[in-house]
């Protein structure tokens, strides 16, 4: 089946500053749009910020994630077991799509933004009467359709991503104990990947600062976002951490049988001086070897998805404090 590349990446120029520019253009092109109607109620009013903002940053930041992935999968090619035609073929499923796949998020994505103002609404018959009765309610619908289609099509491609590099690990990549920060390229994709959800996550507070907290706008479609971020983060580095385990444990029990055999039930004073430095060898590469890492992960690795992490409760009780404040001064 033919494939072609991500739609949405074809939004994005290559040139320098291209992410940027992309995002300011999306934001500077929805927010007008998406504010049509807001001189009615605003407690029915669109959240237009919302709906501006989660788009105009989840398509810039789909195409970084998406190039951070071709270079660490070009980090790797010295030890995987790729010939040039297999290695360029995997290269271009990290970007590219079939018109089915595509045709399949788009549909999936309006199908649930559709149940999702459904259920806000009350019923299907509702949420098409409000949709067609004020431009208000049009465009609440229109953007929660939008980005529950674009969001799908992100998650599901870096979902096929993570996948990829997955399989990597599992059949292809060459690991060793003593060299396993060479690996580490696994563990940027994991984070990488995740950064997406978590930064929309981030963005959730704005739909309850324009037209009041409502748990049925923004719950769904947070909870449809948190089972990809696990599986976003897991899957690039489970089979990279099955593999260094099983391999720890065989080196391990190897040195153990080395420093068996070596003292033969004797105790290290009886040993010959040869034998005795066989055996501090053995003890010293047993002790590097139990201090081997089984996850693909540095400090610095660490550092960054724990600042990651906490950007998502700060800006929810930030969002928290605002409504409080504004209610007191009102």
């Amino acid at each position: 089946m033919a494939a072609n590349k991500i739609w949405l990446l074809r939004l994005v120029p290559t040139f320098r500053f291209g992410r940027l520019l992309t995002g300011v253009l999306l934001a500077s092109l929805l927010l007008p749009l998406f504010y049509l109607g807001s001189n009615e109620d605003p407690s029915d009013s669109a959240p237009a910020l919302f709906f501006s903002l989660i788009i105009a940053y989840i398509i810039p930041v789909f195409s970084l994630i998406t190039a951070t992935s071709e270079e660490a999968l070009e980090e790797l090619r010295p030890i995987l077991d790729l010939d040039e035609a297999s290695f360029e073929e995997t290269r271009s499923k990290l970007h590219s799509s079939s018109l089915l796949q595509t045709a399949l998020c788009l549909a999936i994505g309006a199908l649930c933004g559709f149940a999702h103002m459904s259920l806000i609404r009350g019923s299907v018959t509702a949420t098409v009467q409000q949709m067609l009765s004020n431009m208000s309610d049009f465009m609440s619908t229109l953007g929660t359709l939008l980005v529950w289609m674009i969001m799908t099509t992100v998650i599901t491609m870096l979902i096929r991503q993570t996948i990829l590099f997955s399989r990597l690990g599992a059949e292809h990549v060459q690991i060793s104990l003593p060299t396993t920060r060479r690996l580490l390229p696994f563990a940027r994709v994991s984070i990488i990947s995740s950064l997406a959800v978590i930064g929309a996550l981030a963005l959730f507070p704005l739909i309850g600062i324009e037209s009041g907290l409502n748990l049925l706008e923004s719950v769904p479609g947070a909870v449809a976002m948190l089972v990809p971020l696990v599986i976003m983060f897991i899957t690039p580095v489970w089979p990279i951490h099955r593999r260094l385990s099983a391999l720890k444990e065989r080196e391990l029990q190897a040195m153990n049988n080395r420093i068996d055999l070596c003292l033969s039930g004797r105790d290290t004073v009886e040993l010959e001086d040869s034998e005795l430095r066989q055996l501090t060898l053995l003890l010293t590469y047993r002790r590097e070897i139990n201090h081997v890492p089984t996850w693909p992960f540095d400090m610095g690795n660490i550092t960054r998805l724990t600042l990651y992490l906490v950007i998502v409760p700060l800006t929810w009780a930030g969002a928290a404090l605002i409504e409080n404040l504004v209610d007191y001064l009102l």
